[in-house]
């Protein structure tokens, strides 16, 4: 990916005698988001109506709001945000959340590296978790 953010609009090399530009990329990161959000929010839906839960941990890996996706200490924006986090898991936990205002949900994350602490609503909190390659990190012990 270094060479991708270097020169976003050159080809990156895929294979021996292939090539993939940046906006083939970006399209299918999106189908799989698209589809993973889908599922997220059926999950979510079945989960709800089954077990009528008070507090509800939701575990991604990126994080699902811009305000909450930090790189280095800086807001991700505009061209990287794509590669950082995901606008349409954060569309569905708004949705559900803003649905279910008794049921509070936590939202777990990390690959930024950046400890974020991000609270979108009352009842929809985002954590990001801080580490660096190589030294794993424990955020915080709680308990359910």
């Amino acid at each position: 990916f270094f060479y991708l953010f270097q020169e976003p609009f050159s080809p990156l090399p895929t294979g021996p005698n292939s090539r993939v530009h940046y906006s083939h990329l970006v399209k299918k990161m999106q189908e799989f988001a698209d589809r993973d959000a889908k599922d997220r929010h059926a999950n979510l839906n079945e989960a709800i109506e089954k077990y009528h839960p008070k507090k509800i941990i939701v575990l991604v890996h990126v994080p699902p709001f811009e305000e909450a996706c930090l790189f280095e200490g800086q807001r991700t924006t505009g061209f990287y945000l794509p590669f950082y986090s995901s606008k349409v898991t954060g569309k569905v936990l708004l949705k559900v959340a803003k649905k279910h205002k008794d049921i509070e949900f936590l939202v777990l994350c990390g690959h930024t590296h950046s400890q974020v602490i991000f609270q979108l609503l009352q009842n929809l909190i985002v954590k990001v978790g801080e580490t660096a390659y190589g030294r794993p990190k424990i955020e915080e012990v709680s308990n359910l």
